[in-house]
């Protein structure tokens, strides 16, 4: 018998021991927590497992006009992507993400309604499917439960780490507008604004129905490293690496010959202003052109009409619709130096391309006033103006219908719809043979503006394009199957069905290796998938009551997997409730993974190279620390160094049609105590593992293990061109030096196919306790919200083992974050504070474990570099509603104007700078 013949029989037989999708945790416990009488009010809304819930006055207090802002307030969940602030050079720009428990985005369903909604058009990585939270309006979010615990049981796939379900609102009667503007103090550069509009009409019990719409619009502006140099703090600078960040550039309009890393002579022409007077080479300041954030433009509109058919039917026809528009700042192209090597990979050929080196100006061409060869650094002037870009434009909408009613004793639901994602980012990038032929051939006229065609020919437009759309259905039905002693014991039972398509595709110049050091990808698939689900809710004793859940999931691309679930709730007293839950989960094998592609190419960021960046350090610091070094003889050495310690590793990466879902097991306890009235607080572990976790190895278990490797996975090109350039730099002012590569040839590609091979395993504390009294004529409710990890470590093929606990260190960060609100309300005003924590970590690293030693820092700055410390601020806001049909609100972020700590080995952060920011709003209603 198959394993999904199997699944399928095991739900259907055993109906009482699984959990409804519609009927799933966050939605009971939100109803519970609306529930009022109970003298233990909290204690008796609590469930087996952890459910923290934002209500519409939450959101607000928190200021934040996005999706993202509002989720990331809190303090277990975090994000690795943000649409304002992400890497240009990432796959999915123009989209923000949230993750729980450091286990990142894949592994924490976000839902809308109860519902999914279409995964965003590029994949992250070329490999992560992900919810994008810009396309869901905040302005129509009536509130948020955050379930902390594995929910695969209840939703399917993507549940492993938790489920993030933001529910809009239901009904509005009247209208409404708001708008707000956000600025940081002494930055205006950064500031934001968004403005939000809501109307409805008709009353359920009285008309039979309610309809309303909100439409947003939200713009951040983008800014540039000019913008913000103003505020770069000193230490920056004496980072490793960074010396020179600021320092203008040598590839100027007039240009430079680069004869070699010893002999660089400007070119005749250049204007006296842009001379360095030291080392007498032709500059240009690139800092006014090199973007760090995005310059984000989107709009984004939610309906919902409920009505009745009948008598006995409720109906919700529900609509969202969202766009955006994500810009960086880009500079004019430059001609790239000649003597590094660059590789990647023919998709279409299947095969590798290169090294290839940018030519140099061959003897004769009439910018080329020697008898040899030469590199010419110049910018290309001509390639600025709008003519080099870095856009991407996503739109995304769903349409759902669901229904609800009565049948005798027992309860059903069923919703059924459409939704749809896409994408595309488009830039430019050199073209092997016209950037080539251009240059060699004279076709390209340096010092003017060149004709649109031949421009085109050596930076023609590449894209990216995805698109993501599910149909689906599902349906539950729920009552009383029998009376227990203790209570009622409730079932449901219900489906899911869902058909899932998802196509991502380079542009043809891309897939046939034609663009310099770009990698390409196409996939195109459709995945159908099927569940049966069931749940059962017993009441064991007057205080103990078991939940347990199973449900069969059966997809195209992977077996039948059946994903159970147990909880137990114990009043331990009246004011004290013990509870837990265990559980199984799994996610799917996506269509990038599994299905039909040629595969995906990406760039891995950051590398560290455990053969060559000890020497490049070395060799850096000679040049940094000797007497005399020109800003631009430091430059040269910072970039030499950062292309083997910080540097960017491509790799090829094909689906695979044999992998198995990636499954975890969780273990959640705890305890929820109520002392006194209206004071509550609780305390829940919780311990997750995930297994056979689909993807390539990591950069640093290849590294790690590069002996062992099979011939050809790692390609080591030979980089001595370079390498002898960076030695004669460093014997300039270190002669008779003797340190060098040893022959190790520099990192050029990794093939790293996808493969079920990764673990990880996660355990910590979440903690939260709030209470409320008055005072003289004060309403005073205080708040706490924290997490504490205790261990997160990977698996390390190399060693076949667990690595050591990364937690408090570089590679994760912080181990507690903490969130403390008091709000304090008399009268027309509504005060608001919230002190925010995280605590400090290491900057050694399993790639680096030495980090200060290894990089040589200088032992006045060891203390600085040992450890980030602790981040600390305080938010302020005040809400003043004394005028009629109006609110006003003031926002102050960081309120004592901390800057974040020292951070070493990242630098001062640039695409999120810590300032105070300032922060106004206001609403009207009619």
């Amino acid at each position: 018998m198959s394993k999904s013949t199997i699944a399928m029989a095991l739900t259907m037989a055993f109906p009482a021991f699984a959990i409804a999708q519609q009927t799933s945790t966050p939605e009971v416990k939100m109803q519970r927590v609306e529930v009022t009488g109970s003298s233990i009010k909290r204690t008796e809304a609590e469930a087996a497992g952890s459910v923290q819930i934002l209500n519409r006055d939450d959101i607000e207090k928190t200021g934040e006009a996005t999706a993202l802002g509002i989720l990331t307030s809190t303090a277990s969940i975090d994000t690795s992507i943000n649409s304002s602030n992400s890497s240009s050079g990432s796959f999915a720009t123009g989209s923000s993400g949230v993750s729980m428990r450091g286990l990142g985005k894949v592994s924490t369903l976000v839902l809308v309604n109860g519902r999914r909604i279409a995964q965003y058009g590029l994949s992250d990585g070329a490999q992560q499917n992900f919810t994008n939270l810009d396309a869901i309006a905040s302005d129509a979010i009536e509130r948020i439960e955050v379930l902390k615990d594995g929910a695969s049981a209840i939703y399917g796939s993507d549940a492993v780490a938790g489920v993030i379900n933001i529910i809009l609102r239901k009904d509005f009667q009247g209208a409404k507008i708001r708008g707000q503007y956000k600025e940081p103090q002494h930055f205006q550069e950064d500031r934001s604004r968004n403005v939000s509009a809501i109307v409805g009409f008709g009353d359920i019990d009285e008309d039979g129905y309610n309809t309303y719409i909100t439409a947003e619009a939200y713009k951040r502006d983008g800014y540039s490293q000019a913008d913000l140099a103003r505020h770069y703090p000193s230490w920056h600078r004496l980072t490793p690496g960074r010396s020179t960040y600021d320092a203008k550039s040598s590839y100027s309009p007039t240009g430079n010959y680069y004869l070699s890393s010893t002999n660089i002579v400007a070119a005749p022409g250049c204007p006296p202003e842009d001379i360095d007077p030291v080392d007498r080479l032709c500059k240009f300041d690139t800092t006014p052109y090199t973007g760090l954030t995005t310059d984000s433009k989107r709009k984004a509109i939610a309906s919902n009409t409920s009505f009745r058919i009948g008598k006995d039917i409720n109906a919700n026809f529900e609509v969202t619709y969202a766009d955006a528009t994500n810009e960086y700042i880009v500079a004019p192209s430059a001609l790239q130096p000649t003597s590094s090597s660059s590789i990647w990979y023919d998709v279409r050929g299947g095969k590798m391309v290169g090294p290839f080196n940018y030519p140099k100006l061959p003897v004769g061409h009439a910018s080329n006033p020697y008898n040899v060869p030469v590199e010419f650094r110049t910018r290309l002037m001509d390639t600025g103006d709008g003519f080099n870009f870095n856009r991407t434009e996503s739109d995304q909408w769903r349409v759902m219908l669901a229904l609800d009613g009565t049948i005798g004793d027992w309860d059903w639901k069923a919703a059924g719809g459409w939704m749809k994602s896409s994408a595309v980012k488009g830039t430019r990038n050199a073209s092997k043979e016209g950037y080539t032929n251009a240059i060699v051939n004279g076709t390209y006229k340096f010092g003017q503006q060149n004709d649109y065609a031949v421009l085109d020919s050596m930076f023609p437009v590449r894209t990216t394009e995805g698109a993501a759309d599910i149909k689906f259905f599902d349906a539950t039905v729920t009552g009383t199957l029998m009376q227990l002693p203790a209570g009622p014991l409730s079932v449901a039972i219900g489906t899911d069905i869902r058909s899932n398509g998802y196509w991502m595709k380079s542009s043809e110049n891309v897939l046939r290796g034609e663009l310099i050091g770009v990698f390409g990808l196409q996939v195109d698939d459709r995945v159908n998938q099927y569940a049966l689900f069931t749940e059962a809710n017993v009441p064991l004793t007057k205080r103990l009551e078991m939940s347990a859940a199973v449900r069969a999931d059966k997809s195209d691309n992977a077996d039948a997997h059946l994903s159970p679930k147990l909880g137990l709730r114990f009043n331990a007293t009246d004011s004290l409730l013990l509870r837990a839950t265990a559980s199984g989960g799994f996610r799917a094998p996506n269509i990038v993974e599994s299905g039909n592609g040629l595969g995906r190419s990406s760039v891995a960021t950051q590398v560290n190279d455990p053969r060559r960046c000890p020497i490049a350090t070395q060799l850096n610091n000679l040049v940094q620390n000797a007497a005399g070094a020109t800003t631009s003889d430091k430059s040269q050495a910072n970039s030499f160094r950062n292309s083997e310690c910080s540097a960017n590793l491509p790799s090829f990466v094909s689906s695979n049609p044999d992998l198995k879902p990636e499954t975890s097991r969780s273990f959640t306890g705890g305890i929820v105590w109520e002392p006194i009235k209206n004071w509550t607080t609780a305390i829940d572990y919780y311990f997750i593992e995930r297994r056979n976790e689909i993807g390539t190895r990591s950069t640093v278990d290849i590294l790690k293990g590069e002996a062992d490797l099979p011939a050809g996975q790692l390609v080591r090109i030979d980089n001595s061109v370079a390498d002898n350039e960076f030695l004669a730099l460093v014997n300039k002012y270190a002669p008779g030096n003797t340190i060098n590569y040893g022959g190790v040839g520099q990192l050029g590609m990794v093939y790293n196919p996808y493969v079920n091979s990764g673990r990880t395993r996660v355990s910590g504390l979440d903690f939260d306790a709030s209470g409320r009294f008055k005072y003289s004529g004060m309403d005073i409710r205080l708040k706490l919200d924290g997490t504490y990890v205790l261990k997160y470590q990977e698996f390390s093929v190399a060693d076949n083992a667990y690595d050591r606990n990364i937690v408090g260190t570089w590679d994760f960060g912080s181990r507690m974050a903490v969130k403390a609100r008091a709000y304090v309300k008399k009268g027309d005003f509504d005060h608001g504070i919230t002190w925010n924590y995280a605590s400090g970590y290491s900057n050694n690293s399993i790639s680096s474990p030495t980090y200060c030693v290894t990089q040589k820092v200088a032992a006045e700055y060891m203390g600085d570099c040992a450890r980030v410390g602790r981040n600390t601020t305080v938010d302020y806001s005040l809400a003043y509603s004394g005028i009629p049909n109006v609110k006003l609100n003031l926002y102050v972020y960081n309120v004592f104007n901390e800057g974040r700590p020292i951070a070493w080995r990242d630098g001062w952060n640039t695409t999120s700078p810590q300032f105070r920011t300032l922060a106004v709003a206001a609403s009207y209603t009619f």
